[in-house]
């Protein structure tokens, strides 16, 4: 038994940020919202972000958005939200997800 949890846990890779997204505790979901100011300015807000605010929007920008002919602005907010201007609440999600948070 004790082998197959060893075997088990070096299986398992494990990778640390300098940041960390905390899910809601009441539901559990990703706090990853779109919110639009003025009635047309469209923004995709990450809350709760510990540690490195700024190497979470540096990866970002280097990994999900790399492509992009023209990337978004992407701006911190109180050291603890990143602000994303666009709507990209499923494909911030999606990118958090696929990195373990």
């Amino acid at each position: 038994m004790a082998s197959l949890a060893r075997r088990a846990s070096a299986d398992i890779k494990t990778v640390r940020y300098p940041y960390f997204v905390a899910r809601q505790s009441t539901s559990g979901r990703l706090p990853v919202y779109n919110e639009f100011r003025a009635g047309t300015k469209a923004t995709t807000l990450i809350r709760n972000v510990d540690g490195n605010a700024g190497a979470l929007r540096n990866d970002l920008l280097t990994s999900l958005f790399n492509s992009a002919r023209r990337p978004p602005k992407i701006i911190i907010r109180h050291g603890k939200h990143v602000e994303i201007q666009g709507t990209w609440r499923e494909l911030v999600a999606q990118w958090l997800l696929s990195r373990g948070f």
